[in-house]
């Protein structure tokens, strides 16, 4: 369950498959674009890269190109087969932390109360065969209230089976809904999820990021927000299935997705958010490796850093680059 569809249900309609082949990879990657990477990293905003039809051809191909990268790669893990998965193990390797993060939220009946579509059993047998062929896996577990009494349980087994770290995250998708319905394909009501109740997994929601909605507090807020671009630091690019290049993988959200239906103040405020990210490409373009870009010694974005600064600031960047507005505390700093 992921921002492609409603409510775990129907695919949202601006989805559009993508599916990115060897041929085009290899197109849109040189080798010697490849072999000064320092990370390569495949995480979808609305799929799993495991999904993808060449996906260990194309980590094959990053791999032959550069032989020191990190390489890894975040799935559900419950797609393909033992054998495709023990092929991948040489492939991603462990040099430099490299690895593959399993998203794991609790045994079988509540794995799959979130994981839609997913099989625990078929889940662990491909991630045991993973790791059985030398691969260092590691798995992310959201916490809900389905699942929070199992936390330790979860944790023993899967170090047992080989797991390296397990990472139990909180999730801040209910903000101020006590429950989030679940809906089949023809929208129709399953069931609720509900947030953890456990303290040290429960999220309070900031209810002052509301005032945002006033256009002089808001306007104050991104005022005084200091961005320290991390794709800057990190130097790095997020391509989306399309071959479109962005500063980061929020950016990459924001330029595709539909507005939100506004049932909450915090969907409001996430719709001007994405429409700000809109008007900021408008300007400064979304180049597109199709054009043969990653070829070039060329600076794909000239006038990004104006939206670093002044009054003009990226809201996105302000809420992933700064402490200003979406800070861990609970007010607006």
């Amino acid at each position: 369950m992921c921002a492609r569809n409603f409510h775990g249900g129907a695919t949202k309609p601006f989805i559009r498959n993508g599916d990115i082949s060897i041929a085009e990879f290899k197109e849109w990657f040189p080798k010697e674009f490849l072999a000064q990477l320092t990370n390569f990293y495949s995480c979808g905003n609305y799929g799993d890269p495991a999904f993808a039809q060449d996906c260990l051809e194309i980590f094959q191909y990053v791999r032959d190109a550069n032989p020191t990268c990190r390489l890894a790669l975040h799935t559900n893990g419950g797609m393909r087969n033992e054998e495709w998965w023990s092929k991948l193990a040489p492939v991603i390797g462990s040099v430099n932390h490299s690895q593959v993060v399993f998203g794991i939220d609790g045994f079988e009946g509540t794995h799959e109360l979130y994981r839609r579509n997913t099989k625990f059993s078929k889940v662990i047998d491909n991630m045991e065969a993973f790791i059985k062929a030398g691969g260092v896996a590691r798995v992310d577990s959201l916490v809900f209230k389905h699942n929070q009494d199992n936390v330790e349980t979860l944790e023993y087994f899967l170090l047992g089976k080989g797991v390296q770290k397990v990472n139990f995250i909180s999730t801040a998708r209910f903000y101020d809904l006590d429950k989030f319905a679940v809906q089949d394909l023809d929208g129709n009501y399953e069931y609720d999820l509900e947030p953890a109740t456990r303290s040290e997994y429960k999220k309070v929601p900031n209810k002052t990021l509301d005032s945002l909605l006033d256009a002089d507090v808001r306007y104050e807020a991104i005022s005084k927000a200091i961005i320290k671009p991390k794709c800057m630091e990190d130097q790095g690019i997020y391509v989306d299935p399309y071959g479109n290049i962005f500063s980061c993988c929020l950016i990459g959200s924001d330029y595709l997705e539909d507005p939100l239906e506004e049932t909450l103040p915090i969907h409001a405020l996430r719709n001007m958010t994405a429409q700000n990210t809109k008007d900021m490409l408008k300007n400064i373009g979304v180049p597109n490796c199709k054009d043969g870009v990653l070829d070039e010694d060329i600076i794909l974005w000239e006038h990004m850093g104006d939206y670093w600064h002044g009054d003009s600031k990226c809201m996105t960047c302000v809420k992933a680059c700064s402490k200003t507005i979406f800070n861990t505390t609970k007010h607006i700093s």
